[in-house]
């Protein structure tokens, strides 16, 4: 067997070279928990800053704004996912995309999908005022339109040091844009408590960041390209992430534009603070998907079984941590709505405990969602999306007019559990499932929602798991 020389030149003993492994191992580990605690600290700090905005509009605006507004930027966010071509996931995943020449062909293409969306947005105006009954959207859709040139205007700088893992600088600027937005947002509703005061909030809290965003890199370093190489690139790694985010919108979406039509919009507004904080614990778990393990897992030289053992152990430790935290906040969901917004919002409570029951399946498939996208296998997200929207679209019709807004909240856990279920069916074909691992880690979970909620009802902070069930079959408003 060949020896391996040190840095000296000298060759190592076996025991040194298992020593230089371990130090090696222990390093990296040590640097990808360094950088997970940056990604949770700073959002914790976002989330934070959200649910003080969240709580402040609440209280200075009417729900039906609130609920006009929820409308308004899932169109948006629809628009911006329908035509989504995987510029950022391209500069990431291919091994050119730290060249100039690639980063600035894939802002070129973003540049370009802006203003097609800003022009959608204008030409579509009418029909869906139309379409939803709601002659205020005349005005206000054409206000909000702008922000697509906006986020396409925003640079690539993102992309880059996320592909280079820098975390930190990342995670404090995205810290910062939401304070700044936090600011706008708070301060215009109290300066005028109308709708305005939302659009706005929305438009310069976009805009600040993009400014900000060209110099987290050289801003020299901009240019309009077109280099048919990158285009062909960014386009056939798109094909499935535009596939992939189409099923994504709709499977996340598809709720709230039918809820717009079939509860009342003030209704809507209390279903959007729930959904709001339910999907907190998701986005963290996307964040940390998106900026530590689809970089890494994209980098890494491991595939299959090798990349399994790998991960194993410190996806068990921070699934183990969610599960906890995530079981503590099933318990105490109503009391903390009761506890911070008027009675006029209290049935967000209960929607709440539902939403993150769900969530605990979203957070098992977003991990392998990154895990997919990072061996190169957007097809399979795309499929467990398509799953997700398939149970929501049928189940969600058929039982909020026969049991209600509260039973037809279980449509989420079960699409949320199906979505998991695909995606852990498909990481077996590359050697990547946890099936035993998270069938363990979910009874893990539902045992402790119960536990907790008991033992909050002794303590005198809850009514216990009779109060859930007997809410249920609650009434449709």
């Amino acid at each position: 067997m060949a020896e391996v020389e040190g840095d000296s030149g000298a060759p190592l003993t076996a025991t040194a070279r298992w020593r230089s492994a371990l130090r090696r191992s222990l390093g990296s580990r040590r640097s990808l928990l360094g950088a997970a605690g940056w990604v949770s600290a700073t959002f914790i700090a976002q989330q934070t800053l959200r649910l003080v905005s969240n709580v402040v509009l609440a209280w200075l605006l009417a729900p039906a704004l609130l609920g006009t507004m929820l409308l308004i930027n899932t169109l948006r966010t629809g628009g911006e996912l329908l035509t989504d071509v995987g510029v950022g996931q391209s500069i990431v995943n291919n091994p050119s995309g730290n060249e100039p020449a690639f980063y600035n062909t894939a802002w070129t293409i973003q540049i370009l999908r802006g203003l097609i969306l800003f022009a959608l947005a204008i030409a579509l105006t009418v029909p869906i005022a139309r379409l939803y009954g709601k002659p205020e959207l005349l005005i206000l859709l054409p206000a909000v339109a702008p922000i697509f040139i906006l986020t396409g205007l925003t640079s690539p700088a993102r992309f880059l040091l996320q592909k280079r893992l820098e975390v930190r600088k990342l995670a404090l600027f995205d810290l910062a844009a939401a304070l700044f937005g936090t600011a706008v947002q708070i301060g215009l509703a109290i300066y005028t408590p109308t709708i305005w005061a939302l659009v706005w909030g929305l438009l310069i809290g976009t805009a600040g960041p993009a400014a900000a965003s060209f110099f987290l890199i050289d801003w020299r370093s901009h240019r309009l390209r077109w280099e048919k190489e990158a285009v062909r690139a960014v386009l056939h790694f798109g094909k499935w992430v535009f596939l992939s985010s189409l099923i994504y919108f709709l499977a996340m979406n598809f709720d709230r534009l039918y809820f717009a039509d079939a509860i009342p919009i003030a209704l809507l507004g209390v279903y959007g603070i729930a959904r709001t904080f339910a999907d907190t614990i998701t986005l963290l778990f996307q964040r940390m998907g998106s900026l530590l393990i689809f970089p890494k897992v994209s980098a890494s030289q491991q595939r299959g079984f090798d990349l399994q053992r790998a991960i194993r152990p410190i996806r068990l430790a921070t699934l183990l941590v969610a599960a906890t935290g995530l079981a503590l906040a099933v318990a105490l969901a109503d009391r903390f709505i009761y506890l911070i917004y008027d009675e006029r919002y209290h049935a967000a409570g209960f929607f709440l405990s539902i939403l993150l029951v769900g969530s605990w399946f979203g957070i098992l498939a977003t991990m392998a969602d990154a895990m997919m996208m990072g061996v190169g296998k957007p097809s399979g997200v795309a499929l467990s999306n398509g799953a997700k929207l398939a149970v929501i679209a049928v189940a969600l019709p058929l039982l909020l007019p026969r049991y209600g807004m509260n039973a037809a909240l279980f449509t989420f856990v079960l699409a949320d559990a199906v979505r998991y279920a695909m995606l852990a069916w498909r990481k077996r074909g590359v050697g990547l499932s946890f099936l035993r691992q998270d069938a363990a880690l979910t009874l893990f979970f539902l045992v402790l929602i119960f536990l907790f909620r008991e033992a909050t009802m002794l303590a005198g902070l809850t009514e216990g798991v009779g109060s859930w069930l007997a809410q249920v079959g609650g009434p449709f408003a």
